[in-house]
């Protein structure tokens, strides 16, 4: 996964943790392109968990800072995707069997359509 300027918000330190994400995402695949996924993989997804908080609490800083409208809901989808990695943390700890390329697309896949559909939202806004 490639990091795009298109995918620049505008505000720094929200582009710098959207490409750190995009880096952990990154190290998956390469995880799977070198055989050692289920190695990394609780690693990856726990590093995932708590950066995205830290994240996420930053980008809401900044949005209540700004009087973003539809804040509640913003945070609703920050929580979704905690909540989801969570969920497959625990279903790995108890020995579901996890089709690690397909945890890949979904992470790739949320944090492109998170990054271009909601959070460059922000930066419009912050801009205008």
């Amino acid at each position: 996964m490639e990091w795009l300027n298109s995918y620049n918000t505008g505000i720094t330190s929200i582009d710098e943790q959207h490409q750190i994400l995009c880096d952990m995402v990154n190290k998956l695949e390469e995880s799977l392109n070198s055989g050692e996924v289920f190695n990394v993989i609780r690693e990856i997804l726990h590093g995932l968990v708590e950066y995205v908080k830290i994240h996420f609490h930053n980008e809401e800083k900044i949005k209540s800072r700004i009087s973003y409208p539809k804040l509640e809901r913003h945070k609703k989808i920050h929580k979704d995707l905690v909540d989801q990695v969570v969920q497959i943390l625990l279903d790995i700890k108890n020995g579901k069997e996890i089709n690690a390329e397909e945890l890949h697309a979904f992470l790739k896949k949320w944090l492109l359509d998170h990054i271009l559909g909601e959070d460059k939202k922000i930066g419009e806004f912050f801009f205008k």
